[in-house]
């Protein structure tokens, strides 16, 4: 009867969970991430599932708020049948979420904008970073709007870490910092940093806010007129079509980089929109995020076959040899030492028909192996047995 039972065990649903801000205020990034998981799922379930089994989705609605990543994270850890999470939307959710799960041999793959920083030897970061988003980014403010920067962040981890890699990344470009500024999540009203902006007079803007009520700071800025002779430029921007809800004035010349955009011609992204629009009619137009998404789910079930079986290390070592895929992005591999992907950069401006127009393309870019101001990670090497996360010293 054991021996009966193991093997109607093995062909068994193998259980992976998913958690996203479905409901609450950052359901503008994790309501379309879940519509993507579940379309994820269901394409790798109609392909044969995973070692010819099925894969069962556990959602979790984290609501919002970071307390229930906590929680959902301990609910995960003790189920003995779940395997990896695909999930966090913010640097904060990650964090309340990452050691939890990764200290009780969960995998977690994020796929979301990365600030870096993360080590962790069973977390893989699936969206691009901002060494390979503001690159880019600051090389096209300098050549095209000036080099006196003015950051506005938001108050949270991510905007931290991002604005210390804006400060290295402009000093690199012989540009100058006129003024940095944190803003709360739940602020709205920006006079006051309007007014600063005003005083410092810089030639472009970092931005890296972040959710739905720094969305005001976009039009605030158009109304005080600052838009004619500042140049915006974000790692933040559009993932949840923001373009679609400002108006047009405040909106166009915005120059945005992310690995992906739903026009690029790829007939592999042709498909994933396509498929994406008969199950989701009513949706907006895909974004970064969600394509993240869908890249993580199939990175993980490439690694699991490769390696044969669902036991974590052995999966992270299927990751960390490079198996390549090609997403609705293009081509992606992950990097073993830092476990991000290398992957394509599109440099895109909004227009005034809100739409985005690519300006140029990076291929195959790495990712960061740094922290500012601090140390290295190497995944494969010296950090071979780390589950932390490096802050920035700058």
């Amino acid at each position: 009867l054991g021996g009966i039972s193991r093997s109607y065990a093995a062909k068994g649903p193998i259980h992976v969970a998913s958690m996203f801000d479905v409901t609450g205020g950052l359901s503008i990034y994790g309501l379309p991430e879940m519509n993507v998981s579940r379309m994820a799922i269901q394409h790798i379930n109609k392909s044969g599932g995973v070692l010819g089994r099925q894969v069962k989705l556990h959602e979790y609605d984290t609501q919002s708020k970071i307390e229930l990543y906590s929680r959902y994270a301990q609910e995960i850890s003790v189920n003995d049948d779940i395997s990896i999470v695909v999930g966090c939307i913010t640097g904060a959710s990650r964090e309340a979420a990452r050691p939890i799960l990764t200290k009780n041999n969960k995998l977690l793959f994020f796929p979301s904008v990365d600030e870096g920083g993360e080590c962790d030897k069973y977390t893989f970061m699936q969206g691009s970073d901002i060494l390979q988003m503001e690159t880019p980014l600051i090389d096209w403010a300098v050549k095209n709007a000036g080099n006196k920067f003015y950051v506005v962040a938001a108050d949270y981890i991510y905007g931290h870490v991002a604005t210390a890699w804006t400060k290295t990344l402009v000093a690199q470009a012989g540009g100058t910092i006129e003024g940095v500024e944190f803003i709360p999540l739940d602020v709205s009203d920006f006079g006051s940093t309007i007014r600063k902006i005003q005083s410092a007079k810089p030639t472009v803007i970092m931005s890296n806010l972040v959710g739905g009520n720094h969305m005001a700071f976009y039009r605030q800025f158009a109304a005080a007129g600052l838009n004619r002779n500042i140049a915006i430029v974000s790692p933040s921007f559009g993932l949840a079509n923001e373009q679609l809800v400002l108006a047009p004035e405040e909106t166009n010349g915005i120059v945005v980089a992310y690995s992906y955009f739903e026009t690029l011609p790829y007939p592999q992204n042709k498909a994933f929109v396509s498929a994406y629009r008969r199950q989701y009619p009513d949706a907006g137009p895909l974004m970064d995020l969600p394509a993240q998404v869908w890249n993580g789910w199939h990175q993980w079930k490439d690694a699991v076959e490769a390696a044969g079986t669902t036991e974590i290390n052995q999966v992270v070592a299927a990751m960390e040899s490079g198996i390549p895929f090609n997403g609705p992005s293009g081509r992606i591999l992950m990097d073993a030492t830092s476990h991000r992907n290398i992957q394509d950069i599109n440099l895109a401006q909004v227009n005034d028909k809100r739409e985005y127009q690519i300006l140029d393309t990076q291929r195959q870019v790495q990712p960061a192996t740094t922290v500012p101001g601090s140390e290295s990670c190497d995944l494969v090497g010296k950090d071979k047995n780390s589950h932390r996360m490096i802050m920035p010293n700058i």
